[in-house]
């Protein structure tokens, strides 16, 4: 499991089971996106009340109807609620009226494509671009907090009259990086990692995942210098 799980919601029990992706590409993703309902239905066989599909890009390459029906499928299958990491980031951008976007993603420029598609198609435009360059999977495990802080803060100087922040790609790790990276900003910031757990947690107990204010921006009153 990713750690913010247990970061964010320590009372929540968290279980996994991977799909084998090994790099970010439509080919990557056709290769595994099969296997996404059969995976579903062990972990409700295990006693899992929710699912969440934690793969920003392995939710929105093909769309949005595709992702509505991957959700559809995914819950006839398992039977319990089911949310993905694309449909929770866009959840949490539209509740924190975030309609430009400064973006940091790891992908290349073909997967950035998609996300700029699919953003665009929710009413979300980009207004700064910074990219990683990332395909095999394994590279995104290598990156530290202190890389990620560096491109964060670098995007957002140069981006122009954004709303916030979004950082896309399930792999990349918050911790150290997010609340570091609103106190020093002041503006919202998003993570696919964050997102997508508290989209999970939301299936089972709103109350319990709280507001996206709570969850993603700085609180008022923090020193905004790191």
């Amino acid at each position: 499991m990713p750690p913010e799980a247990a970061q964010m919601y320590p009372d929540c029990r968290f279980t996994a089971a991977g799909l084998g992706l090994r790099e970010m590409s439509d080919a990557g993703y056709s290769g595994v996106i099969d296997a996404v309902a059969e995976r579903a239905a062990t972990l409700a066989a295990a006693g899992a009340r929710a699912v969440s599909l934690m793969g920003t890009s392995l939710s929105f390459f093909r769309g949005p109807e595709f992702n509505a029906r991957l959700i559809e499928t995914i819950a006839a299958c398992s039977g319990v609620p089911v949310a993905t990491m694309t449909q929770s980031v866009i959840d949490a951008l539209q509740a924190l009226g975030m309609a430009r976007v400064a973006v940091l993603t790891a992908y290349r420029d073909d997967v950035n494509q998609m996300l700029e598609d699919y953003l665009s198609s929710a009413g979300v435009a980009i207004v700064g671009l910074r990219s990683l360059g990332i395909r095999q999977i394994a590279e995104v495990k290598d990156l530290g907090p202190k890389r990620l802080l560096s491109e964060a803060r670098t995007l957002w100087e140069d981006a122009e009259d954004a709303d916030g922040i979004l950082i896309s790609c399930g792999g990349l790790r918050m911790a150290g990086v997010g609340d570091p990276l609103r106190r020093h900003t002041g503006v919202p910031v998003v993570s696919s990692a964050e997102a997508g757990i508290w989209g999970a947690v939301r299936l089972l107990d709103p109350d319990l995942a709280g507001p996206a204010e709570t969850v993603f921006k700085a609180p008022k009153g923090q020193d905004l210098h790191i």
